[in-house]
């Protein structure tokens, strides 16, 4: 059956009388995930995104015959709700998927001049590092059972369930055991995944988010042929396109949304037209630093909550380089220390046919350094990066290039920020509103998925 018949027959099957209407803002995987589940228990949706197509992150763009990521760049395997989701899809077929693990190896430039393949992120391969001094190593293997402890105690679904050690910023405890390991392995590796800086992430969330069956190290990770990560959203967006009962539209811009104990309204524009829906709920799947200004009845308490969540930037480079591979390494990860303040993150690949296509990943700083800039003139300064990083490439011609501009890509996580989100949990939920993304959890694509199916779930069940 081809993939647009199936959806089709998919919608079909999801045609009920409606219970409530739903009306959902944002249309990023965490509130794909809450619409789809919606549906799928015969609720009608109105599904709001202001861009021209869903995904947000996990979203892909054909550049160049090569399929771009715009955010995330794979799926973890012990994700399963991402699993049945693409199941449920019908995309889950051995001859569309892509095993990512292997690729998902990196190699941290030390010095300028050495290159040091990172293994797994975890304490124990920051101890088999060849570059940290063995009395550093020594004292960082001496935090491992006071921190297993907590890691081993921390619910996978939870990030709260680490708030004992949520008073300590991650590079601040364990610069005092090594600070080889802080610039040649933490700070390089957050920079690369997340754009952090080294003040953006607490030892709390250091420390669940790499461990446990839902961690990113050491998982299998897994992508689609076509369409990279952007399979999954795409395919999403056409169930919702051909689905009766969701009303779906893109390029809609919220300008505020209401709610009160008879229902919600949202007032919106389209195409220059204002509009004010109604509907008898709301999911708010929008970042969280969007969410107060959206809103203008939100209660004190959870509006101190959301004006203090913050997003790293983290914008993605693409090269058509004029030359072979050749002797370039597959990955290099840029560390802070040695003056990569900007670009986290460089990958090669052959192309096969004398070119080679390249991307650079930027930091939190080099965003914010340069937010006013053209993209031609941020398309220079990443190049000039990319040189310094790696001299060889001096002289190369530039094919072709692209980026993609990601301002607030991914949820800072600094000291404290467990902390709130707990009080922001424990004023339980509010009649006719929930709330999803990766400020809840984690950024990875599994879990800003599942909070969405959370928010679901606790407006079915209110």
């Amino acid at each position: 059956m081809a993939q647009s018949s199936r959806l089709a027959a998919i919608a079909t099957d999801f045609a009920a009388e409606a219970d409530m209407r739903v009306i959902v803002v944002g249309g990023g995987i965490a509130g794909l995930g809450a619409a789809y589940r919606l549906r799928e228990k015969g609720h009608q949706v109105v599904l709001l995104e202001k861009e021209q197509e869903p995904g947000g992150r996990c979203r892909s763009v054909l550049w160049n015959g090569v399929w771009a990521v715009t955010g995330a760049f794979a799926f973890l395997g012990a994700e399963t709700n991402l699993v049945e989701l693409s199941e449920k899809l019908g995309l889950h077929q051995p001859d569309q998927l892509l095993d990512l693990t292997a690729a998902h190896s990196w190699n941290v430039l030390i010095k300028r001049k050495d290159v040091v393949d990172f293994g797994a992120f975890d304490l124990m391969s920051a101890a088999k590092h060849p570059y940290i001094p063995l009395l550093e190593k020594a004292k960082l293997l001496a935090t491992l059972p006071t921190l297993a402890k907590q890691m081993l105690a921390s619910d996978p679904r939870d990030l709260t369930s680490a708030i004992a050690l949520d008073g300590e910023n991650a590079c601040e405890y364990f610069r005092r055991y090594s600070p080889t390991f802080v610039d040649y392995f933490l700070e390089p590796c957050m920079g690369m995944f997340c754009g952090y800086s080294e003040e953006d992430y607490s030892l709390a969330w250091t420390a669940w988010s790499s461990a446990g069956k839902l961690s990113w190290a050491g998982n299998h990770m897994w992508s689609y042929k076509n369409r990279g990560v952007g399979q999954l959203t795409w395919a999403l967006g056409q169930f919702f396109l051909q689905d009766a009962d969701t009303d779906y539209r893109l390029g809609t811009q919220v300008q505020a949304v209401h709610y009160g104990s008879d229902g919600v309204h949202v007032d919106s524009i389209c195409n220059g037209i204002a509009e004010r829906i109604i509907g008898d709920a709301v999911v708010m799947a929008v970042p969280g630093d969007q969410v107060s200004a959206l809103m203008p009845n939100l209660d004190t308490a959870r509006r101190n909550f959301f004006d203090a969540v913050d997003y790293a930037g983290h914008h993605i480079v693409y090269y058509v380089l004029d030359r072979p591979k050749g002797d370039l390494l597959e990955t290099y990860v840029l560390p802070t220390a040695d003056g990569f303040k900007r670009t986290g993150n460089l990958r090669f690949t052959d192309m096969g046919n004398g070119t080679t296509f390249a991307h650079s990943q930027w930091k939190d700083w080099g965003c914010r350094q340069h937010a006013d800039a053209s993209d031609r003139e941020l398309l220079d300064i990443a190049w000039a990066d990319v040189v310094e990083a790696v001299p060889s490439l001096a002289g190369t011609r530039v094919i072709d290039s692209f980026i993609s501009r990601q301002p607030a890509a991914i949820c800072k996580r600094p000291k404290g920020f467990v902390t709130r989100l707990k009080q922001l949990n424990d004023l339980g939920p509010l009649p006719r509103v929930a709330f999803c993304g990766d400020y809840m959890t984690n950024s990875t694509v599994g879990q800003a998925h599942w909070s969405g199916l959370q928010a679901a779930e606790q407006l079915m069940a209110s």
